[in-house]
């Protein structure tokens, strides 16, 4: 629908309407969405019918994907907040590494978990636990909230078995060189949670004041008289997808694997620590209980609307044809090596940004230059597997109004959404930038 430039406008008009829509006029991120979404179809050339169709089937696709995992999660946070699970948690942290620096402690875990953990839904998870950490750290909750996301949102785009980096060795057929791209991903990423921490030590010294008093308060409660199984609902399931995401790798036929595989699933191993904090709340009424799940859907609510209509959104410029405008609009002939790994993070970049998601860009980019790596200087062993840490560094970049992460770490954290784009938003630009620049060096000493 359109040409490339005309889809460009109406993609950038867009996004400046929902920051102006948001941030300025201070509207509900639901109708901003929503009307700009049905807005950017129209002005893209879709009759209307259709635009309400497009928009009603990203919803659908987003919440089918997602919708589920939210509702679990928001389930979970409440009863482990009952059960002081996330205080428990924080407090061992804190006497196990101290708090003279939170921001590595907190990067490195979220680092560490998002290798096997869906983003969004270790995010969920997490969420609580940043925000009792800021407090007994005496730093802002925005600056603890930025450092979990982006943490997570590393190694998603770059430490394979999650499915963007996984997808694009497939469509370079080197499944076989899993272990190195997984090796360099974690050398990158280290480097890039020390710069993360550096970037939420900056962000906490000019957000400090935005937080609530309830947020800067120190957790006083005395948590050393609670049993340790309290935090056995949130480790759990980190540790059953965690396996399942190995087990699914190996493909065994083995009754036992499959069925520990079977239990990895995001949904079922968050049902799971649902259930087993039900149990642990054996002594409590049934009126509290029905309580807590009342609250958990009164809070999931919104969450899933605006997270819903981000896929709308998503969906509308998916359904212009943008991608394959751009791969038209760029000559990828080329056989420098170096202009390949540039080109597939631009293509990377411009994608993501775009529609939202970096698994689709990831995808669409490696399908498109795997015939320009063959018979390439790029045709190595260390050259494809740092390509496909470029196509993740441009994943990276940027992360905004169209991704449903993002709507879910603003929603969890209680940030707006001018916070959001001020400091999580930012924050993968810088992220992305400096991913793609250690590509390039270790491509120069190693390539």
């Amino acid at each position: 629908m359109g040409d490339f430039y005309t889809i460009i406008f109406w993609i950038v008009l867009s996004i400046i309407l929902i920051i102006l829509g948001t941030a300025r006029f201070k509207l509900h991120p639901a109708i901003v969405l929503f009307s700009v979404a049905l807005l950017t179809a129209i002005g893209l050339g879709f009759p209307v019918i259709q635009s309400v169709e497009v928009i009603s089937f990203g919803f659908g696709n987003m919440l089918a994907n997602i919708g589920i995992l939210i509702l679990l999660g928001c389930v979970l946070a409440v009863i482990l907040e009952e059960l002081q699970s996330i205080k428990y948690l924080s407090n061992l942290f804190i006497r196990v590494f101290g708090l003279k620096k939170p921001f590595l402690l907190l990067s490195s875990l979220g680092g560490l978990i998002g290798i096997p953990v869906f983003c969004d839904v270790a995010y969920i998870i997490l969420s609580d636990f940043s925000k009792t950490l800021a407090g007994q750290a005496k730093v802002s909750r925005i600056s603890t909230s930025v450092t979990i996301a982006s943490s997570l949102y590393i190694a998603h785009n770059l430490i394979p078995p999650t499915p963007g980096p996984l997808a694009v060795i497939g469509n370079f057929g080197v499944a076989d060189q899993l272990g190195l791209v997984f090796l360099l991903g974690i050398i990158i990423s280290l480097f890039l949670v020390l710069i993360l921490s550096l970037y939420a030590q900056f962000i906490s010294r000019n957000t400090l004041n935005e937080d609530t008093e309830i947020e800067k308060e120190k957790d006083e409660s005395n948590t050393s008289k609670l049993p340790s199984k309290i935090i056995i609902p949130l480790i759990l399931p980190i540790i059953l997808i965690a396996n399942g995401s190995v087990l699914g790798i190996i493909n065994s036929d083995n009754v036992v694997l499959n069925a520990l595989e079977t239990i990895g699933n995001p949904i079922i191993a968050l049902a799971i620590g649902v259930l087993i904090g039900l149990f642990l709340l054996k002594r409590k009424s049934s009126e509290l209980k029905m309580d807590l799940i009342k609250k958990a859907i009164l809070q999931a609510g919104p969450i899933l609307v605006i997270t819903g209509l981000g896929g709308s959104y998503g969906q509308v410029i998916k359904e212009s044809a943008f991608s394959d405008l751009l791969i038209d609009s760029i000559n990828i002939q080329t056989q420098e090596p170096f202009m390949i790994l540039i080109i597939a993070y631009l293509m990377a970049f411009f994608i993501k940004t775009a529609q939202g998601s970096s698994t689709s860009a990831m995808i669409i980019v490696s399908a498109i230059i795997a015939p320009l790596i063959i018979g390439s200087t790029l045709d190595t062993v260390m050259g494809t597997s740092l390509l496909v840490l470029a196509i993740g560094s441009g994943a990276m970049m940027v992360s905004h109004s169209n991704d449903s992460y993002f709507w879910v770490v603003k929603e969890f954290s209680g940030m707006s959404v001018k916070q959001a784009l001020k400091s999580y938003s930012i924050g993968t630009i810088l992220l992305s930038v400096s991913s793609m620049v250690l590509v390039m060096l270790l491509f120069w000493i190693l390539g």
